[in-house]
């Protein structure tokens, strides 16, 4: 007659009950995806302080002109753009192949789908600004950078067209720092007033709120 073997029941980590693990794992991003988090969020500041020196019109010279002659800025913020168009789409690419962890289940409806609508935006924004740059200095022509490197053009020259396309790109960085605003606005609510667990999904050593009072 065949032995049956008992099952060892699965040890959760000391003091984590296996409930709370499964929970942590079910609602924080990736160490990828936060690593991507991170560095677009570091870049897109950067990027958009370097092109508040470079277009500053004031008196000269200047502290921002000097800044920005003396890190070249205008080659930076050209270079990076680039690089901003490439690691978005590995970044979207990543999260339709992973997906992305569960809403916070304390959330309500409205709040969700607003959540959703910003992001969205967001990310079309990440796309749409850095290319209207590239294709904004492809039309001017201004592309080697650093006076060795040549980007590739995207569309031929035409210096008219070029004034257009880099207005849009301007404008359409605002309305990307408004939403990034509306989002972090929205981080600081949950986490100061609500208390849940919305910002630990990207930073998951933070814990609640809740557990601290």
């Amino acid at each position: 007659m065949p032995i049956s073997r008992k099952r060892k029941p699965k040890v959760a980590p000391a003091g984590v009950q296996p409930s709370a693990q499964r929970t942590t794992r079910h609602l924080t991003y990736s160490p990828t995806a936060r690593v991507m988090h991170w560095l677009m969020a570091a870049l897109i500041i950067f990027q958009f302080a370097a092109g508040l020196i470079m277009v500053y019109d004031g008196p000269k010279p200047n502290l921002l002109a000097t800044v920005s002659d003396s890190l070249a800025l205008y080659d930076t913020h050209k270079l990076l753009g680039v690089a901003l168009v490439a690691l978005v789409l590995v970044r979207i690419s990543y999260r339709i192949l992973r997906g992305a962890p569960a809403d916070e289940p304390s959330m309500e409806v409205w709040q969700r789908e607003a959540s959703h609508f910003v992001h969205a935006w967001i990310y079309l924004l990440m796309i749409a600004v850095p290319l209207l740059g590239w294709i904004g200095v492809s039309l001017y022509p201004a592309l080697v950078v650093y006076g060795a490197i040549p980007l590739p053009a995207l569309l031929s020259p035409d210096r008219a067209r070029s004034a257009v396309v880099l207005a849009a790109h301007a404008a359409a960085a605002y309305v990307l720092i408004a939403m990034i605003a509306m989002h972090v606005g929205a981080v600081f609510y949950h986490r100061v007033i609500r208390r849940d667990g919305v910002l630990r999904r990207m930073w998951p050593g933070l814990g609640t709120r809740k557990d601290e009072t």
